[in-house]
């Protein structure tokens, strides 16, 4: 494996937590038909993202991966094992763990955001020949992470997923 690629997959790593052994030995997660042909809705916990329908799922419990064929892209979905007090709580853990992140990207910019109507913060550099999307999002005292690497350039259906991530998430029924 490539030191970029490497030190992507190392960073999805500790932006998602470690996988537990449950995870690995857990059936793929299953999508069913979202709301727009050709792709599908993977939930995790009350979080619900759309992928299309081609990509590959894996995980478990607390953590899932959506990778596009080829590997040039890839989604990783995750919640950390202990809930926050409550949001506030919950918001600076958020930004606190993004700005671990941060140093590891070139041209990295960190943000707040809102993410399926719930706020969060943003991370968005890049390393290597990847462009790296993160957010940190929370539901009360629940914090769900989403980490999406894409290879430069990052062809259009990424880019398409990316901006899927932000209009169509859900948390329970709400985008």
């Amino acid at each position: 494996m490539s030191h970029a690629r490497l030190a992507v997959a190392l960073l999805a790593l500790a932006a998602s937590g470690c996988a537990t052994i449950r995870d690995a030995f857990a059936p793929a997660p299953v999508g069913k038909p979202a709301g727009r042909a050709g792709w599908l809705a993977y939930p995790l916990r009350e979080l619900t993202v759309e992928v299309p329908a081609g990509w590959t799922a894996s995980g478990g419990e607390r953590r899932m991966t959506l990778a596009a064929p080829g590997g040039n892209a890839s989604l990783e979905v995750s919640y950390p094992e202990q809930d926050y007090a409550d949001e506030k709580a919950c918001l600076a853990a958020a930004d606190e763990k993004l700005a671990q992140q941060q140093g590891a990207l070139d041209r990295a910019r960190r943000h707040p955001t809102r993410i399926a109507g719930r706020s969060g913060h943003a991370l968005e550099g890049d390393q290597g020949g990847w462009h790296v999307w993160a957010w940190a999002v929370c539901d009360g005292g629940v914090q769900y992470r989403l980490f999406f690497t894409a290879a430069t350039p990052a062809s259009a259906e990424a880019i398409e997923v990316s901006r899927a991530l932000v209009s169509s998430a859900r948390i329970g029924g709400e985008a």
